[in-house]
């Protein structure tokens, strides 16, 4: 059976491909300011818009007040880990009337947390340090945009 969560690229990225998340709105939640400022660059390269999170609880009021069709969920976080924030957004009324795709997005290595990963309902995993190529590879597989 195919691991879902592979982390291995399907496709080279090249100029042509720079809008590939143009329309995408993605959450991104990391308590490391320099983290996000290199999730959001990387997600602005390709045509995405990032709404950048400093903490679980702060997600989750950005996540109710806009429309987000992704989310990038560090996993290590004081107060709310995002294990635990990925079951609270999960049991919000927005995501409950339309469920979309919440990434683990973590230094762990990926066998240490893969059961937990899945545990919690979250969509896939992007290992940091990443390429750009592993991010919209996952992105595009999972919000099933065809390359």
């Amino acid at each position: 059976m195919e691991d879902r969560f592979s982390n291995e690229p399907s496709f080279i990225v090249n100029q042509s491909d720079w809008k590939l998340l143009e329309g995408i709105n993605i959450l991104v939640v990391d308590d490391n300011p320099i983290n996000l400022t290199v999730a959001d660059k990387t997600l602005a390269k390709f045509g995405g818009t990032s709404f950048k999170c400093l903490s679980a609880k702060e997600s989750l009021v950005v996540f109710k007040s806009n429309p987000i069709q992704l989310i990038l969920m560090d996993l290590h976080m004081p107060s709310i880990d995002g294990f635990a924030a990925t079951k609270l957004i999960r049991e919000t009324e927005k995501f409950k009337n339309n469920p979309i795709p919440i990434l683990a997005y973590t230094t762990y290595n990926y066998n240490d947390v893969k059961l937990e990963i899945e545990d919690c309902g979250m969509s896939g995993y992007i290992g940091k340090p990443f390429t750009h190529i592993q991010v919209i590879d996952t992105i595009l597989e999972v919000v099933g945009v065809q390359k």
